[in-house]
């Protein structure tokens, strides 16, 4: 009995032992392909390669010129906003083109900025919309908002001169009338008094 009990433990051992073998060389053969693996995706990305920056170019703005083309109409349109935009130094500074057409339409426009007085503006439409005569039509038109609204403030501002005038001699006609008032006002105590001392008795006796 006892050799055989000998046999079926050393038996037993012997399976355990393989059993270890088989598991370390399982284990072994996963940890190689899981090195293949993340060494083939290591090999599959790609970085990117460094592009030189672009750097973008500066718009060239578009000449100021007589005419009715897209690009001409946003360089006018550009011009006006900046002008709507700038400063009365600005303004002041402001370099005028070669062409002298072109120069008076830059100087009109200027001078029509809300900011100048009644009389600057007023000249300033006179002189835009002499020089639009000889304009291409759409160049007119595209012009034509700034002559309206001007036309509208200048009679705004007519208007509320014509009413501050209108005051001021109201004014004037009130203050006059109440000073005519006054003066009235004394003459009337004066003939008041006058006539007291007149009606006053003289040695007692009272005037019949």
């Amino acid at each position: 009995m006892r050799p055989y009990s000998f046999a079926i433990a050393r038996g037993h051992r012997m399976k355990i032992l393989f059993n270890l073998l088989l598991l370390l060389s399982l284990a072994g053969c996963q940890l190689l392909q899981t090195e293949s693996v993340r060494t083939s995706t290591e090999d599959d990305i790609v970085m990117p390669e460094s592009s030189p920056e672009l750097i973008a170019e500066p718009e060239q703005e578009a000449e100021l010129i007589l005419a009715d083309d897209g690009v001409s109409m946003l360089a006018w349109l550009q011009f006006k906003d900046w002008v709507l935009n700038s400063s009365i130094l600005q303004r002041e500074a402001l370099p005028l083109h070669d062409d002298e057409q072109v120069a008076a339409i830059q100087s009109s426009l200027a001078q029509l900025h809300p900011d100048n007085n009644y009389l600057t503006r007023f000249r300033a439409q006179m002189q835009l919309a002499e020089r639009l005569m000889v304009a291409p039509p759409e160049l007119t038109t595209l012009f034509s908002w700034e002559l309206a609204f001007n036309q509208k403030l200048l009679e705004a501002e007519s208007a509320v001169s014509a009413l501050t005038r209108i005051n001021a001699e109201l004014q004037q006609e009130l203050e006059q009338n109440q000073a005519r008032n006054r003066e009235l006002e004394q003459q009337i105590e004066a003939l008041t008094q006058i006539e007291a001392r007149l009606n006053q008795p003289e040695n007692g006796e009272p005037h019949e």
